[in-house]
């Protein structure tokens, strides 16, 4: 049987894979220790102070679109250097009119944002395309 016969079965466990990376990630965060801390190349100044509650709106609506499309591509993508993930996202995001400021800001919200979180799991609902 071919690697791709059950993917249309998968997906749904995909997707939600994807969301819990997501939120794994906005937690480690949250706590201090995610990463390096240091901006991609090219987002200086990229800080970001985690707010609670942040409401769901039409601009978290296309960070949300943003971001479940890049969560869809790392799968399909090869990403031979870690730059690369980061480029990819920047072009994205300024591909909407997002920053990498904003997109920070709304991933390190998911944590504490009931809001956005119900908002990205209405964007992935349907799950990725097929490749």
């Amino acid at each position: 049987m071919p690697i791709h016969a059950n993917l249309a079965a998968r997906t749904p466990r995909l997707v939600a894979g994807a969301l819990g990376a997501v939120l794994l990630g906005s937690a480690l965060a949250a706590c201090g220790s995610g990463g390096s801390g240091a901006p991609p190349a090219g987002a200086s100044g990229a800080s970001s102070t985690v707010r609670a509650n942040v409401p769901a709106d039409a601009r978290t609506e296309r960070i949300a679109e943003v971001e479940f499309a890049r969560q869809c591509a790392v799968g399909t993508k090869s990403f031979p250097k870690e730059a690369d993930i980061d480029a990819d996202l920047a072009e994205r995001l300024t591909t909407v009119g997002l920053s990498h400021v904003e997109w920070k800001q709304w991933h390190d919200s998911l944590v504490v944002s009931p809001a956005l979180v119900t908002q990205l799991a209405e964007v992935s609902r349907a799950g990725c395309p097929k490749a």
